[in-house]
């Protein structure tokens, strides 16, 4: 796989990810987070799952409140615009 097509799978994950926090009706800790994905889907690897909220939190995204991942004002106000 090319760089390029590493890149765009790893937004598209991030995207996929992000959109599961927001409209969860409950806020999960990261390991409840990866046995929720899990469940959804067979090919949810941990390892990426959590690199990936990694990647959000540096990115403003969500933020970690105790033990709960919860998205933040920004990513809440993005999600609205993108899906309205």
């Amino acid at each position: 796989m090319t760089d390029k097509a590493s890149e765009k799978d790893g937004r598209l994950v991030a995207q996929a990810l992000l959109s599961e926090i927001i409209t969860l009706p409950y806020r999960l800790t990261p390991e409840e987070l990866v046995l929720w994905l899990r469940g959804r889907t067979s090919d949810a690897d941990r390892k990426e799952i959590i690199g990936t909220l990694s990647v959000l939190k540096r990115s403003g995204l969500v933020r970690q409140n105790g033990e709960i991942i919860e998205p933040t004002h920004a990513a809440i106000c993005a999600d609205e615009i993108f899906n309205a």
